[in-house]
């Protein structure tokens, strides 16, 4: 397994689990929040104590997006998809939420809404090469988008609860195609055990 594939896989494994506990610290620790009713964003809006470790979870989701993207060897729909769910952690990290101004929010928002459809399309387009586990996560991430588009003129409240379950769908993919990424890769030959292989057809052909 080549250096750069083991950093991409090790990064995908562990990156998702440390950006959800560190959101998960934060909530709790967070006076008055309620993870049910708000949403991650809400743990960073300006002048909140937690914005400095929601940043670090978001910069570290868009680092395992980045990651996957740069490990995966088919698909190029998927790699781009990869790479724009972590353009947009990124951008979700970098620019927050502020509920006092919705031209600050828009960033913040477009960011959001660019992880969540990068995290949605690439696990329907990376699933025959990586696993129908991943076209299960794809499908259900896409039954969470719908559902929530029909309770967005309700008086559904739980949206915190809603997006938590959106991004652990989608960061699970993550981990997911790190592993298999891992796993396909031990099971390639490196360039030296082919160049071995093929120097021992020829021979045999020779003699």
């Amino acid at each position: 397994m080549s250096p750069l594939i083991r950093l991409c896989s090790g990064v995908a494994l562990l990156a998702p689990p440390v950006a959800a506990v560190t959101v998960l610290a934060a909530g709790w620790f967070a006076p008055g929040y309620d993870p049910v009713t708000r949403t991650v964003s809400r743990l960073a809006v300006p002048g909140a104590s937690t914005a400095g470790a929601v940043d670090v979870a978001m910069l570290t989701a868009g680092l395992a997006c980045i990651a996957v993207a740069v490990g995966v060897r088919s698909g190029i729909g998927g790699r781009a998809s990869l790479a724009l769910a972590g353009f947009g952690f990124v951008a979700a990290g970098v620019f927050h939420l502020d509920p006092l101004s919705l031209r600050l929010s828009a960033p913040h928002w477009a960011g959001s809404g660019l992880a969540v459809l990068g995290l949605t399309v690439a696990p329907l387009a990376l699933w025959r090469a990586y696993g129908r586990l991943l076209l299960g996560l794809g499908a259900a991430e896409v039954a969470m988008l719908l559902v929530g588009l029909a309770l967005l003129p309700t008086s559904f409240v739980a949206w915190g609860a809603w997006e938590r379950v959106l991004l652990m769908l989608g960061l699970s993919s993550i981990v997911f195609l790190g592993v298999r990424i891992r796993r396909r890769e031990r099971r390639m030959p490196s360039s030296e055990e082919a160049a071995r292989a093929m120097a021992a057809v020829h021979s045999s052909a020779g003699t």
